[in-house]
């Protein structure tokens, strides 16, 4: 969940469009009335939770957009050898509206001997409706979404504690490495920045989780996590006629290692992610999904393009010199090996459809669009200052230049900055988790060109630096927990 400063714009839209936005509100307030903990008769405890968001914005000017036809169905996702003219291309409207809904279910029961047990099932979906249950999931992994097992959850898990030996969960979890990115930096409106960036797989469909128990010396505490994750063959989305033509699906793999250590004064975080068999990106909030393989041939030859891999290492935390102010700070080191763009033939169209797997760093068509490694740095850097109801931000984002060999401009020599500055209040008169928040925002690339490699697409900032280098825009929101 962000704290309501993305991207665009102000709540100056016209009272037509902000209409669906309170109707969804409203359809959705009388789900936090649901919001419970209550225990069984036999010790179990069962609670609901989860949040509605609604968001209005508007940017100075809207980004220019490139149609799929020139981009995602060829095999040129960032324009990067083909710009199209500006003629050529649309802007998009200036105002844009983000409604969101989480619910979570969770059960727990502890035992005589202190042995926990317990599970949870949580979703998210986005759209014009807050009651669009099941209909607009946040994150669409799955091949299927048939049945109510068989939804594209963000949580279903199950797990076994004890305090002196540390926990084990089973199931579907977020990933430290975009859940724990979106914590820090949401406060300070940059949780689609820099959550939603960089090299590390967000959602693990299929994870084993070992928690330490927390050591505890004078100087502070420290908790060692390490998760196992994979998912089934991505085979539906390949021609079943292509896989014995070159390599099959693969199944991928992720290992992250995640190390927490606060004291008074400081929360300190190191996670590190490393996935092989994936389908390649740089949006930390996808899911691990397997890499479709290489079917395809360049006239006629195959490619035998290898195996994608891609790891991160983040370092993140608070600093609280008082009790009124925060400091937010983040480094990261991202890489991949580069992948292919994945021609995926169609026999009823006779062509070759790229959108089910974009690739990733790719260079021209001498080098048969094989991948190029890209190593990148980026920082995120923020202020909190809570007086009150109110809380008043500023932070920034900062996408470095990639190290690679790859002959094509693919982004590798551009770099961006996003700046934000906010205002937050908590509404107690209407609800205890109402929030209402206010941003502003600046984002500018170093130069013309596709976006750094650490972004997963031209338009991530809401400007697109093929043609624009600086955009404007603010937004409003309002958040209810529950």
């Amino acid at each position: 969940m962000s704290f309501g400063l993305p991207t665009s714009s102000l709540v100056s839209t016209q009272m037509h469009s902000l209409q669906p936005r309170v109707l969804a509100l409203v359809l959705a307030s009388p789900v936090s009335l649901l919001a419970a903990s209550f225990e069984a008769p036999d010790g179990s405890k069962f609670d609901i939770t989860g949040f509605t968001k609604h968001e209005w914005s508007r940017s100075a000017e809207g980004a220019r957009i490139v149609s799929n036809d020139d981009s995602t169905y060829k095999s040129d996702s960032r324009n990067a050898e083909s710009k199209p003219g500006v003629e050529n291309t649309t802007r998009a409207g200036r105002s844009s509206e983000l409604s969101m809904q989480q619910l979570s279910l969770g059960w727990a029961k502890e035992t005589a001997g202190a042995v926990s047990f317990e599970s949870r099932l949580t979703y998210r979906w986005r759209g014009d409706q807050a009651t669009r249950l099941f209909k607009a999931p946040d994150l669409d992994y799955r091949s299927g979404d048939s049945g109510l097992l068989n939804q594209d959850y963000t949580e279903r898990f199950v797990g076994i504690s004890r305090p002196d030996l540390g926990a084990l969960k089973l199931g579907t979890q977020l990933s430290r490495s975009w859940s724990r990115s979106d914590a820090f930096s949401f406060p300070v409106g940059l949780s689609g920045v820099w959550a939603d960036s960089g090299a590390g797989y967000g959602i693990l469909p299929r994870a084993l989780r070992l928690t330490s128990p927390t050591f505890e010396d004078g100087s502070g505490k420290l908790t060692v996590e390490l998760t196992a994750a994979s998912n089934k063959l991505n085979t539906f989305m390949v021609e079943p006629t292509l896989t014995s033509a070159g390599s099959s699906p693969i199944r991928p793999k992720a290992i992250e290692l995640f190390l927490q250590y606060s004291n008074a004064k400081n929360l300190v975080e190191l996670i590190v992610q490393s996935a092989q068999g994936a389908k390649q990106t740089a949006f930390g909030k996808s899911a691990l999904v397997g890499w479709i393989g290489d079917p395809d041939d360049i006239d006629g030859t195959p490619r035998k393009a290898a195996k994608p891999s891609q790891s991160v290492v983040t370092l993140q935390g608070n600093h609280w010199p008082n009790p009124s102010n925060m400091m937010t700070w983040g480094v990261r080191r991202s890489q991949w090996s580069g992948s292919a763009a994945m021609c995926n033939y169609s026999f009823a169209t006779a062509n070759c459809i790229y959108g089910l797997d974009t690739g990733f760093n790719y260079g021209p068509k001498s080098s048969a669009y094989l991948g190029f490694q890209a190593t990148t740095f980026d920082a995120m850097l923020g202020w909190s200052h809570y007086q009150g109801l109110y809380t008043y931000t500023v932070g920034a984002a900062y996408f470095g230049k990639a190290s690679s060999k790859n002959p094509q401009e693919w982004g590798q020599s551009n770099s961006a900055l996003r700046l934000n500055v906010g205002i937050a209040r908590k509404v107690p008169e209407i609800d205890k988790g109402l929030t209402v928040t206010l941003g502003l925002a600046r984002s500018q690339f170093q130069k013309i060109g596709p976006a750094p490699v650490g972004m997963p697409n031209n338009n991530f900032l809401e400007v697109n630096p093929l043609y624009d280098r600086v955009g404007y825009g603010a937004t409003a929101g309002l958040t209810w927990t529950f």
